[in-house]
Order: structure tokens, then sequence, then C-alpha cells
């Protein structure tokens, strides 16, 4: 009878053991798909930055084509201005 009670026991033991693996394999997938989900969301975040980064990209090169037009159209008057009182 103790021999039974012993095997029992060790079987319970293991049951437990069993169960206390699985309950931190469950918390480590919970982990994992929090992780990914917030993965996820700062992946989203930096696609909208990059977006947001080729948007202002182009807005400055916009601006240095105007800026170059107007510095040219500067030149310009200036060379006309300049003629007259070189005569």
């Amino acid at each position: 009878m103790a021999e039974l009670e012993a095997r029992i026991a060790a079987l319970e033991a293991e049951r437990g053991d069993y169960r206390a693996v699985l309950a931190a394999i469950n918390a480590l997938g919970a982990n994992q798909r929090d992780l990914a989900a917030r993965v996820g969301d700062v992946e989203g975040r930096l696609g909208a930055v990059d977006t947001r980064l080729d948007t202002v990209e182009t807005t400055a090169q916009d601006t240095n084509v105007r800026v170059r037009s107007l510095e040219d159209g500067v030149a310009e008057i200036k060379d006309l201005l300049v003629r007259p009182l070189d005569r």
C-alpha cells in the first residue's frame, strides 16, 4: 500500500510539474503575441513617418527649384539694370 501511495504521489508531482510548464508556455505565448502586436504598430507608424519624410523631401526639392528660379530672375533683372549703367 505504501508503494502505491508513493507512486500516486509521484504521478501527482509530475502532473503538477506538467501544469506549471504548460502555464509558463501559455504565458510566454501571450507575451509573444503582445510583442508581435506592438512590433506591428511600430512598423505601421514607421511607414507613416517614412511617407511624411518623402513628402517633406519633395517639398524641399520643390522649394529649392523655386529659389533657384527666383535667383535666376533676380540675376537677369540685375544684368538688365547694370547694362545701362555701364554705357
